[in-house]
């Protein structure tokens, strides 16, 4: 096969859209499964062993609001429910980011300093400034809980 007629066959292969479409098509379908077992896989597991966890060992609120249900009137139970799975749901969040790193910062290799580019004393060798320790200190946050039940009781006493 000649030069020129591989050249010819390519051309006509490229001025057909279907096979173009195609081609295009058949690498989006690649991306996307290797982006879904690589990443979205392996966080879909976590997030799901982390809410069989919480279903398992709920919270004070969720085990209260299950108590109270015999005491309810049977309309007000899919409430109660989906209140029940909204505290689950929020114990998973919480537990999922507790997972989570706390600092993902990391210099990349062979990365020359700032403070030994810049001189500036206020600059560490991994290129991060002095930090306010004021302002890093960690404040733990008010237990939403106690509060999301009492709202979920006031709405079914409406």
């Amino acid at each position: 096969m000649t030069g020129e007629s591989k050249i010819y066959e390519i051309t006509q292969m490229m001025s057909d859209n279907q096979i173009i479409k195609g081609d295009v098509n058949q690498a989006a379908t690649m991306v996307k499964t290797m982006l879904s077992d690589k990443y979205i896989a392996p966080i879909t597991k976590a997030i799901a062993a982390e809410n069989k966890r919480a279903r398992k060992n709920p919270t004070r609120e969720a085990r209260l609001l299950d108590a109270l249900k015999p005491f309810m009137d049977h309309k007000s139970h899919d409430a109660v429910n989906k209140t029940i799975d909204m505290l689950h749901m929020l114990e998973t969040m919480r537990g999922i980011s507790a997972q989570l790193p706390k600092n993902a910062y990391v210099p990349a290799a062979g990365a020359t300093p700032v403070a030994a580019a810049s001189g500036d004393a206020s600059v560490h060798g991994d290129g991060v400034y002095d930090v306010d320790e004021k302002c890093m200190e960690y404040k733990a946050a008010p237990s939403l809980m106690p509060i999301i039940a009492v709202m979920a009781l006031a709405t079914l006493a409406r």
